[in-house]
């Protein structure tokens, strides 16, 4: 879906720039700040905000890998992205704080069990392709919150995991945990099998911790996500072309730290902005809008030709009234056909609030037929067959074709997909027929066997890195 025309590029870039040479960002990290200095940028005359020249973004695009590796402990689920067939790759949502009960409706806080149930379910779906830490561990310490749910995730799955660390200390700690299963750190830099979100802050500001922590991701050649999450008329401009800009702003300048802190350090422009409900001051996943944001941050990175990562991905609360897949799918598909590399979202509920077993495991069978159309189409002479076109004109007969044989299982999605047939859109369901389905299969996979990723040696190291903080 292309929503931005080269003029609308254009402006926007330039308004980007102007933003951060004449405005800046604030950077609330002293140490930061001081690497910016010594990279080009200036401080504004208040001493407050750190002032980024053209000049100074021209140099960190120019340095920025063009393709980057996700890495994963089972190398046949790698991720190269940009991908060579255009492909999105998906993953869970993440940090809900309650669980959902779709059948019950209870809900109740969330736990590492909760987490580690989730991995179980993402490594055994072919449909979902990295991890998110789905849920908080609640219980732990706040502390070690963060890296003890990396190491719970690293115990089950053995997918790309993408997480986030909210100090330096905690970044330092992912990548000595990640570096285990690695050999060490250096090949962790070449096959990263982590990567972390480290969010912008609207308008244009960096939170401490935060920055640190990417300063230290980016040095340690673990691929930064850039999620600049802007709620628009809240705390970015309440027009799409407004907001797009900003958020254009906030991507470059966490360009530019990453390449300050280590150039040709892996980076994904991405946007998670969405408008918000200006009575209720809430986000709004689910507005009509939010898929135009996407679009239009995904055309800005593909301007720069950076990676990007600007898809959301599940039905939220909506699945509370379906009865079979397909009525999921026209609403995955507009978001599905956003220009992304990598996206993220299943099973969460209440704008990502909370989580579900059940939406994950419907939100993957819904995608398994939305991401027909994110596919590249076959416009190519043999998929138009002049010959078999002449054929059937003087004979009528398309079905026995040839051509039709070889195509159908490629093109023909109502006939391939079970969830897509004739027959099963019209039958007639009840409410929650497809909570139920889900719900079956959720319990299906964690009552079977639970089997751990990490063999004895290195969970051991990993304990002993906790233990040691």
């Amino acid at each position: 879906m292309h929503f931005l025309d080269g003029t609308e590029t254009s402006r926007i870039h330039a308004i980007a720039l102007r933003l951060l040479d004449e405005v800046g960002v604030r950077v609330h990290s002293v140490t930061v700040g001081e690497m910016l200095e010594e990279y080009g940028a200036m401080r504004s005359k208040n001493g407050e905000r750190m002032l980024i020249p053209e000049n100074v973004v021209k140099e960190a695009l120019s340095t920025a890998p063009k393709s980057i590796l996700l890495a994963a402990r089972d190398e046949s689920k790698d991720m190269r992205i940009p991908a060579v067939d255009g492909r999105m790759y998906v993953a869970n949502g993440g940090e809900g704080v309650y669980m959902v009960n779709l059948l019950t409706g209870e809900s109740r806080a969330t736990t590492s069990a909760d987490l580690r149930n989730f991995a179980i379910l993402v490594e055994a779906m072919p449909q979902i392709d990295f991890f998110w830490p789905m849920v908080g561990a609640l219980e732990q310490p706040a502390r070690i919150k963060e890296v003890y749910e990396l190491k719970t995730t690293l115990e089950w799955t053995t997918k790309h995991v993408q997480l986030g660390a909210i100090t330096a200390e905690q970044a330092k700690m992912m990548v000595r945990m990640a570096s285990i299963l690695t050999d060490g750190e250096d090949n962790l830099a070449k096959r990263p099998i982590i990567s972390s979100v480290q969010c912008p802050i609207s308008p244009l500001a960096f939170e401490k911790g935060l920055v640190e922590a990417q300063v230290e991701f980016a040095r340690a050649g673990i691929p930064v996500v850039a999620m600049a999450a802007s709620v628009a008329g809240l705390t970015s401009p309440v027009t799409i072309s407004g907001t797009v800009a900003q958020t254009t702003a906030e991507n470059l300048a966490s360009l530019v730290i990453s390449q300050a802190a280590s150039k040709g350090s892996p980076f994904v422009f991405s946007s998670d902005s969405s408008p918000g409900d200006l009575k209720t001051g809430s986000i709004d996943y689910g507005a009509l809008e939010t898929p135009l944001f996407r679009a239009a941050a995904g055309q800005m990175a593909e301007h720069y030709g950076l990676p990007k990562m600007v898809a959301g991905l599940g039905l939220e609360n909506l699945s509370t009234t379906m009865g079979n897949i397909w009525e999921g799918v026209h609403y995955m598909t507009s978001y599905a056909i956003v220009q992304s590399d990598l996206a993220s979202g299943f099973g969460g509920l209440d704008q990502a609030a909370g989580a579900s077993y059940e939406q994950l495991v419907l939100d993957a069978w819904v995608w398994e037929a939305a991401r027909e159309f994110t596919r590249e189409f076959d416009f190519g002479e043999d998929a138009i067959s002049f010959d078999t076109i002449r054929a059937a004109g003087l004979d009528g007969n398309f079905l026995a074709k040839r051509h039709t044989s070889l195509m159908f299982r490629k093109e023909a999605t109502a006939t391939r997909i079970p969830s897509c047939t004739i027959a099963e859109r019209l039958k007639v369901a009840e409410r929650n027929d497809a909570i139920v389905k889900a719900h079956e299969e959720a319990s299906r996979i964690l009552d079977g066997p639970k089997n751990p990723k990490l063999d004895a040696d290195q969970a051991a190291a990993i304990d002993k890195i906790l233990k040691e903080w």
